[in-house]
Order: structure tokens, then C-alpha cells, then sequence
């Protein structure tokens, strides 16, 4: 196990006290550009950590709790984030390409211009989540709830919307169904037509 590695484990240990003591003691987990890849964080509470630009490829993260956690421009390529608890957490240029979200709750989190291409979110619940920019292109989001959610802007070439629900309460003036370097930028009727479609696919 690497330094940063060996920290962040001993750091755990200070964080679980901060959160039990509600501040009072141990220490809040703080940690920029972190390697932490690979390592199985599975079933803990790191609500509130700080780890912007971590890198979390390959850990294994599920039903793990990183509510208000500020994850901003981490990596996660292929991590699994089964039943993760991400609300109201900054992911904003987060690359999740890969990544298994399946039935995570991202209620009002922010992916700001993250990278979800090929990501499963099926069953996520992402309402009033914050996807301005991302990139959704061949994501899974079969029953994924999105009432409220932001997509001005996404890119949902090729995602998989069967099941989704909200998806017509979804704030958006315009998605990008392009592809990289060939953008195809959809609004005005043609985004309500889309729409439509989509949310009548629902109900077949």
C-alpha cells in the first residue's frame, strides 16, 4: 500500500469520529488528488469528506455514504457505487466512464460537466440532480428517476431511458444527441418532441 493510501486509511479513522462527535472531535477527511484506487470503502460513512481530484478508479464503493461529500473532478472509471449514498454531493467534473450506479441516490447532487458516458444508472434516483453539460452518452438509465432534474445541455446520444420516470418534469432548453466533436443540439419542439417520445416509451 502506497503513503497516500496508508493515510487515508488512518484518516478514516478521524473522520468516523468528527461525523460521531458532530465536529467535536477527531477531524474532517481532507485529501486533494488522492490515489485511492482500488481499495474496497464499501458500507462507510464518509458524508462531508473532501477529497476533490481523488482518485477512486476500480474502489469499490457500494452502499457507501458520501452525502454533501465534495468529490469534485475525482475519478471513478469502473468503480461500483451499487446503493451509494451521493445526495447533495459535488461531483462537478467527476469521470464516472464505466462506473456501476445502480440504484445510487443522487438526489440534488451535482455532475456539472461530468463524464457518466457508459455508466449504469439504472434505478438511480436522480432528481433535482444537477447535469448541466454531462455526459450521459450510452448511459443506462432504465427507471432512473429524474423529476427535476437539470439537463441543459447534456449529452444523451445513445442512453437508454426505458422505465425512466419524471423524465418530462426534467429542466432542459437543450441536450446535445451528437457525439464528441459532432455535436447535434436539440431544443425548442424538437426537444418537447424528444421528450414526448421518450416518456411514451415509458409507458409501452
Amino acid at each position: 500500500m502506497n503513503t497516500m493510501k496508508a493515510d487515508f486509511i488512518e484518516a478514516l479513522d478521524w473522520h468516523t469520529e468528527w461525523l460521531s462527535s458532530r465536529g467535536n472531535k477527531g477531524k474532517r477527511l481532507q485529501l486533494e488528488d488522492a490515489d485511492l484506487s482500488s481499495l474496497d470503502l464499501s458500507s462507510r460513512d464518509l458524508s462531508e469528506a473532501a477529497l476533490p481530484g481523488a482518485r477512486l478508479d476500480g474502489c469499490i464503493l457500494d452502499m457507501t455514504t458520501l452525502a454533501h461529500a465534495n468529490l469534485a473532478s475525482a475519478t471513478f472509471i469502473n468503480a461500483s457505487l451499487f446503493r451509494a449514498q451521493l445526495s447533495k454531493a459535488n461531483l462537478d467534473y467527476a469521470v464516472l466512464r464505466g462506473a456501476i450506479l445502480t440504484q445510487v441516490n443522487a438526489l440534488r447532487a451535482s455532475f456539472g460537466e461530468a463524464n457518466l458516458q457508459g455508466a449504469d444508472l439504472q434505478g438511480a434516483d436522480l432528481r433535482g440532480a444537477y447535469l448541466v453539460s454531462a455526459n450521459l452518452t450510452s448511459a443506462n438509465l432504465q427507471d432512473a428517476q429524474l423529476e427535476g432534474a437539470v439537463l441543459h445541455g447534456a449529452r444523451l446520444s445513445g442512453a437508454d431511458l426505458r422505465g425512466a420516470s419524471g423524465l418530462q418534469a426534467a429542466q432542459a432548453s437543450w441536450i446535445d444527441m451528437g457525439h464528441e466533436n459532432a455535436p447535434v443540439k436539440v431544443e425548442g419542439e424538437a426537444l418537447h418532441s424528444w421528450l414526448v417520445q421518450a416518456a411514451m416509451k415509458v409507458l409501452r
